[in-house]
């Protein structure tokens, strides 16, 4: 006698793989935008004269950024104007809010640190997001994936302490509170976009980050100055600045944060964070090629083990598996 296969059991993950597919065009995504955001927010600084490793270039940077995606997007998408209620606008302030802090933590890490160890440090939210979701919301993730996430924990370990030379400064720190606070993104956005509106989410949570971006700029070391309109323009008037601005917008905002809105609801929170951990690999891929930057070969091998760390996931889970067409986890309906 042959085993039934249910009907939703191949569509849920046919769904899963699409998913994953896209989140990793996301992390590609991100990976580029590190090099370009610590450029742009070095000419910033620059520009004004605020010095190196002054604030002021990576957040105005930010508050530019998603202001005018977040326009963009409700240009683009006649489904992000549709439907809003007080509900919605609070969706949008809650994941907005928490992207908004982690982006300036980020930012403000990455002006202090480089790409590869500011994006590996943000990829402790692999660590983060099993924690939380197991204490917050009592469900513990299998115990596959708690041992890709234990090696790699050793994999990060291995990009910043172990490395000659390594060590917590200023930067390092910035990087640790942003992967807290995107791990508590990654479970609200799991959690409120299937009650909402993907389109409606993503765009304003563009907005809510730009605007809180844009309002800590004048608390900063010559912040109300570059808020001047003809400031600003002179600021982002040179090619070194507009054309990193330019594809900032685009690439890791509209296109990454597009996806990560529709799609990673449709993935375990774990399962999504243990894909972001290619983020920092393709971050220090593409500093390598275009700014020389190049990584030790100690932090090579931390590279090697968090991709490990995902390869081994997959195949644990298909060895779970075992051949039987399962569903644990029904597909969840986009609203």
């Amino acid at each position: 006698m042959h085993a039934t296969v249910k009907p939703g059991a191949e569509t849920h993950r046919r769904s899963q793989r699409i998913a994953s597919l896209m989140l990793l065009i996301a992390t590609l995504c991100w990976g580029c935008g590190f090099t370009w955001a610590k450029a742009g927010g070095e000419t910033i600084n620059r520009i004004t004269g605020v010095g190196d490793g002054a604030p002021l270039g990576p957040i105005l940077l930010l508050a530019a950024r998603f202001i005018v995606a977040g326009l963009a997007w409700f240009a683009i998408f006649p489904a992000a104007r549709r439907g809003w209620t007080l509900r919605s606008c609070w969706h949008a302030f809650a994941i907005g809010f928490l992207l908004a802090t982690g982006s300036i933590a980020q930012h403000l890490g990455l002006d202090q640190t480089s790409e590869a160890v500011c994006a590996f440090l943000t990829s402790l939210t692999i660590v983060f997001v099993p924690l939380l979701s197991t204490l917050a919301l009592r469900r513990s993730p299998p115990l596959r994936v708690w041992i890709a996430v234990v090696i790699a924990l050793a994999g990060v370990w291995l990009m910043t302490g172990a490395a000659p030379g390594g060590g917590f400064g200023l930067g390092e720190w910035l990087g640790l509170a942003t992967a807290i606070i995107f791990s508590i993104y990654v479970l609200v956005v799991n959690d409120i976009v299937p009650r909402d509106n993907p389109f409606r989410m993503a765009g304003g949570q563009f907005l809510v980050t730009g605007l809180i971006a844009l309002a800590t700029v004048p608390f900063l070391r010559g912040g109300v100055e570059a808020l001047h309109p003809t400031t600003l323009v002179h600021i982002f008037q040179p090619c070194e600045v507009w054309m990193n601005w330019a594809l900032l917008i685009i690439v890791p905002t509209l296109i990454a944060y597009g996806i990560l809105t529709i799609y990673q609801p449709r993935l375990d929170a774990t399962r999504a964070a243990l894909l972001y951990l290619m983020e920092p690999l393709f971050a220090a891929v593409y500093a390598y090629v275009i700014v020389n930057r190049s990584l030790l070969p100690i932090q090579l091998l931390g590279a090697a083990t968090i991709l490990i760390a995902n390869l081994l996931v997959e195949l644990l889970e298909m060895h779970a598996r075992g051949g039987k067409e399962t569903i644990e986890h029904a597909p969840r309906e986009m609203v």
